[in-house]
Order: structure tokens, then C-alpha cells, then sequence
């Protein structure tokens, strides 16, 4: 039986579907207007401006729309079906698609997708799409990454995947992943709030919520705690790249005192250092690398950029606190898990709260503020990163010190 749903597109800030008659629908992904100044806006001229304002982007909104209808639909929208029956309580005929063109990052242009069933509330999807490198390398290495990463930790926080493939027209590529959209999330930034600096919960409707700081700090150690789960102790390889100001996290806008976080993508894995195999102990590796981790993860966790794009900031004190909760939190319920909680294998130790406690005690403030520095000049070259991490260094390495001292 071939499906043939209805199928929509929409932008924000435009209330109602967008089309072949929409001006929108000619402009290229990078948002610059291809409709001509002179009255034409006819497929010839648009296309004939695009490439005169951007020659390397290859598709205008209009073409990127109808790619990922294509992709969706493909094989009699299989993939669409499969992800319905995953996410559905009650199985049902897809009736409408909503896609939603929701904004433009440095490597996707991520779309919405709404589904009205015939038996359940409408479910979400997103779907990741890329129209030039390194996107479309990238559209192959995080799906993949997600499936591999998707039973690493019971329950999950990073999207389920359900699909992942490319369309091709008139020599042009675009590539596509379709992932699980965490309804409810929102993302969120630090923001200038009467002279001082808060959190702000940007949410479905446009409007900022801002809240008090020992409520986010809820959300900044539940990252922590997400991706010291990730973290793979034996080999030293975290989630990374990720960035506060990318909104890689999201949270639960309607409960964000219980901290309810996900993580939206995963760009790679790697190790903090390429450290030297020390075979001179059991276990010395996997605490020296462990230390890195925790250290440079610190200082990642106290940088955001105003609103996500404006200055970039250095978080306050109760971010740090936060985020040393948060690790020590996931490494103990790591070490603790029970057989039918997914214990790891190789297990965890069971004492590594307490032996990794001890090792961070044994270094003075001084050599923990050296090591931090060394981990800093191996950072991409950032000027305000930079500039701000070592303004702070010195009362940072003097917190960690507190806190430890007292675990």
C-alpha cells in the first residue's frame, strides 16, 4: 500500500506554510534574498542572483525543502514508519508531516518534523541535513556515533537514530540523518539581566524564561553528570567537540529544578591528551587520563557566549561546584551498577570516587594550576576563551581544592 501523507513546510516567523509562490522559497540557505530588486522572482533570476551572492551554497531554501521530502518519503517513507512504531504508544497511518526549518548551524540545517498519526498525539523528529563539507562527512560520522552510543548508557540522553542517507539531484548532494527530537527541551544560554548575569531558557514560542542560579546549577551538573556517563575511562576518549554556546544541551523547560538535561549531538570522541601508556602501575593510566578529563572538563563547563552568540563569558562558582558534583556523581553510579543496570566491562573500579578524591588532594594549588595551563595551550586558539580562562585560573584550581578537600 503506498503511503502518501500530507506533506508541509514552514519557517519561523512566517505563520503560515511556505511554497513554489513564497519569495522565501528562493533564497538560499544562507539566508541572503535571491528574489530580484527589480519585481522578478522567477526560478531563472533566483537562481541566477544565488550563485552571483553565494557561489558554494548549493541549494536554495525551496530545493533543501523538497530534498528532505524526498528523503523522507523514500521507500515508500519506511524510515518514517519504523520511527513512528518506536516512539508511538498506539500504532497508526501517518497522516501529515509538518518540516519546519528551524536554523542555520556552522554544519546542518536542522528541520523539525511533525507527524499526525491517526491514533496518537503529534510525535517529533529532527532531521540533521548538510549540503557541503565538512557537514556531509559530519551527517556520516555523528549517526553513526549515536547508534554506536546508543546502549552505552541505561537510560539514554542522546537521540535515538532511524535513519541516515543522501539524495542526489543535478550533481549536488545533500545528506541526512533522522533522529529523535526531545520534545519539551529547550535550549539555553547566559544572558545581561538587570546588570548581572543569568541563565535564560529560550522557549518554543520566543520568549526567554530566565532562572535563578541554584536552579540552573541543577542543569550544568546534570551535564556533567551526562558526559562523565559517556566518558570512556579505559581509554580516555570523552564526547568532544561540544560548546555551551553551540546549545549542544537542552533542558526540560517545565521542570528545570529537577535538572532534566539531554544531549542533542555527538560531533566526536577523543582524549583529552595522547598520554604515554604508564604500565609502571595498575590503573595509573586510567587515573592520570581521568584527571585530564576532569580538570579541562572544569573549565569547558564555565564557558558560554551571551545569548549564544555574544561575549563569551566565564561562568560563576556554582557552575564549578556543579559540575565536580556531577562527575563524582556518574563515577560512583558507574562503579555501583548492579548486572541488570548495564554494568560496564571491563567494570569500573568500585573505589574510584575515593582513589580519584585522593589523587586531586595530592596535588597543591600550584601544580594543579600548572597542569590546567598546559591542558589550556592545547585548546583551539581562542582569544576571549584564552583571555578569560587564565583571568580565572588561579581562583578556579583554589575551589576545586575546597571542594575535594571536603569529599
Amino acid at each position: 500500500m503506498t503511503l502518501r501523507p500530507d506533506i508541509s513546510f514552514y519557517m519561523p516567523g512566517h505563520n503560515s506554510r511556505i511554497g513554489p509562490g513564497s519569495p522565501v522559497w528562493y533564497m538560499p540557505l544562507s539566508g541572503k534574498n535571491t528574489v530580484d530588486r527589480r519585481g522578478g522572482n522567477d526560478r531563472k533570476t533566483a537562481a541566477a542572483n544565488h550563485s552571483f551572492q553565494n557561489p558554494c551554497e548549493a541549494f536554495t531554501v525551496g530545493e533543501y525543502f523538497l530534498a528532505a521530502r524526498n528523503f523522507l518519503i523514500t521507500d515508500n517513507s519506511d524510515m518514517l514508519c519504523r520511527a513512528v512504531t518506536s516512539l508511538a504508544d498506539k500504532r497508526g497511518r501517518i497522516q501529515a508531516i509538518d518540516i519546519s526549518l528551524e536554523k542555520h548551524g556552522p554544519f546542518y540545517h536542522p528541520l523539525k518534523i511533525t507527524i499526525a498519526t491517526q491514533s496518537c498525539s503529534p510525535l517529533y523528529l529532527v532531521l540533521n541535513g548538510a549540503v557541503k563539507e565538512p557537514g556531509l562527512t559530519l551527517i556520516k560520522k555523528e549517526s553513526q556515533l549515536l547508534a554506536n552510543m546508543a546502549s552505552r548508557v541505561v537510560p539514554s540522553f542522546i537521540p535515538r537514530v532511524f535513519g541516515v542517507g543522501e539524495i542526489r539531484s543535478a550533481g549536488r548532494v545533500a545528506a541526512f540523518f533522522l533522529g529523535e527530537w526531545f520534545a519539551g527541551f529547550c535550549e539555553f544560554h547566559v544572558t545581561r539581566t538587570s546588570g548581572k548575569n543569568q541563565v535564560a531558557v529560550w522557549q518554543d514560542d520566543g520568549t526567554h524564561m530566565v532562572i535563578p542560579w541554584h536552579h540552573a546549577a541543577r542543569v550544568y551538573e546534570k551535564i556533567a553528570y551526562i558526559l562523565t556517563a559517556y566518558y570512556d575511562i579505559h581509554t580516555g576518549h570523552e564526547i568532544y567537540p561540544w560548546h555551551h554556546a553551540a546549545g549542544d544541551f537542552v533542558a526540560a523547560a517545565g521542570a528545570l529544578q529537577t535538572g532534566d538535561v539531554r544531549l542533542i549531538t555527538v560531533r566526536g570522541t577523543a582524549p583529552v591528551v595522547d598520554a604515554a601508556r604508564d604500565t609502571s602501575a595498575p590503573g595509573a593510566q586510567l587515573l592520570s587520563c581521568l584527571l585530564f578529563y576532569f580538570l579541562n572538563l572544569t573549565l569547558r563547563m564555565r564557558l558560554d557566549r551571551l545569548d549564544g552568540t555574544g561575549a563569551m563569558v566565564f561562568l560563576p562558582q556554582i557552575v564549578l561546584d556543579a559540575t565536580i558534583k556531577g562527575v563524582l556523581t556518574a563515577l560512583d553510579h558507574r562503579a555501583n551498577k548492579s548486572p541488570g543496570e548495564g554494568a560496564e566491562n571491563p567494570p569500573v573500579p568500585e573505589d574510584i570516587c575515593r582513589v580519584f578524591v585522593d589523587l586531586v588532594n595530592g596535588f597543591s594549588q600550584i601544580q594543579l594550576k600548572d597542569i590546567m595551563a598546559n591542558l589550556v595551550d592545547a585548546w583551539p586558539p581562542d582569544a576571549a576563551e584564552l583571555e578569560l580562562v587564565h583571568e580565572n585560573l588561579f581562583s578556579h584550581c583554589s575551589r576545586i581544592c575546597q571542594v575535594l578537600k571536603i569529599q
